[in-house]
C-alpha cells in the first residue's frame, strides 16, 4: 500500500467525522420525526397508557379496562386518586336498568361524593328509585375516563351542596371496592355486595353498549 494512498485514506476519515460533527440533522428524518401523523398517534396512545393509573403491567401491555369491559379497582389504592373532584364528569350505568346519568365528584375521602350535574340527571337518578329518595344499595357501572369501574350507589341526598340548580338538596354516595363509610368508617357490606354484582354482571355492559 503506497503511502500516498493511506495519506487520502486518513484525509477522508478526517472528512467524514467532521461532518457528523457539524452537521446537526441528517438530510433524512429518523426516529419520532419520520413517523406519519397516524403513527405518531399510536406511539402517543401507547406512552398514554402505559402511564395511566388503569395499566396493567402484568398483563403483557394491555389495558386494564378496554371499552366494555368492568374493573374491579381499590377505592384507596386506585379509584380516589383519579376520580378527581369538581371538574371531572363521570357517567353512572345502572346496572339493572341500564339508565344511565352524569355526576361530578363533589367531596368524600372514604368513598366518592357527588351530585347530578344538572336538573335532568337528576331525574334521572331518581327514576331509578321509583321517583323516591332511598338509602337502598344499587349496582352500577361508573365510567372514569373511559374506564368502566364497579361500584354501588345510594340514592339519598344529604349533607351539603355544592352543585345549585340540580333539584338536589345535598349529595349522595358512590362507593367502590374496599371503601368506607364517612361516619363509622367501616366497610358497608350492602356496597360490597352491589360492587361484587356490578363486578359479577360486567358481561352485560358489552351489550348495552353496542345498541347505546
Amino acid at each position: 500500500m503506497s503511502l500516498k494512498f493511506v495519506y487520502y485514506f486518513v484525509l477522508v476519515l478526517l472528512f467524514a467525522g467532521f461532518a457528523v460533527c457539524v452537521i446537526p440533522m441528517p438530510t433524512h428524518q429518523i426516529g419520532y420525526d419520520a413517523l406519519s401523523e397516524t403513527e405518531k398517534e399510536l406511539y402517543n396512545d401507547a406512552y398514554e397508557t402505559e402511564n395511566s393509573p388503569f395499566y396493567d403491567a402484568e398483563s403483557n401491555g394491555q389495558v386494564i379496562s378496554e371499552i366494555g369491559n368492568v374493573v374491579n379497582l381499590d377505592w384507596f389504592d386506585v379509584v380516589d386518586n383519579f376520580f378527581t373532584k369538581y371538574t371531572l364528569v363521570a357517567r353512572v350505568i345502572d346496572v339493572e336498568t341500564k339508565k344511565s346519568y352524569y355526576v361530578k365528584r363533589v367531596g368524600g375521602y372514604n368513598h366518592a361524593d357527588v351530585q347530578p350535574i344538572d336538573a335532568e340527571n337528576t331525574a334521572i337518578m331518581k327514576s331509578l328509585y321509583d321517583g323516591v329518595w332511598s338509602w337502598t344499595r344499587r349496582a352500577v357501572w361508573v365510567e372514569i375516563n373511559g374506564t368502566y369501574v364497579a361500584a354501588s350507589i345510594n340514592g339519598m341526598p344529604h349533607g351539603y351542596t355544592l352543585i345549585e340548580g340540580n333539584n338536589m338538596d345535598g349529595h349522595t354516595c358512590i362507593h367502590f371496592l374496599n371503601s368506607k363509610t364517612h361516619g363509622t368508617k367501616r366497610v358497608d357490606e350492602a356496597h360490597q355486595n352491589a360492587v361484587a354484582t356490578a363486578y359479577d354482571r360486567r358481561d352485560e355492559l358489552y351489550q348495552f353498549l353496542l345498541n347505546n
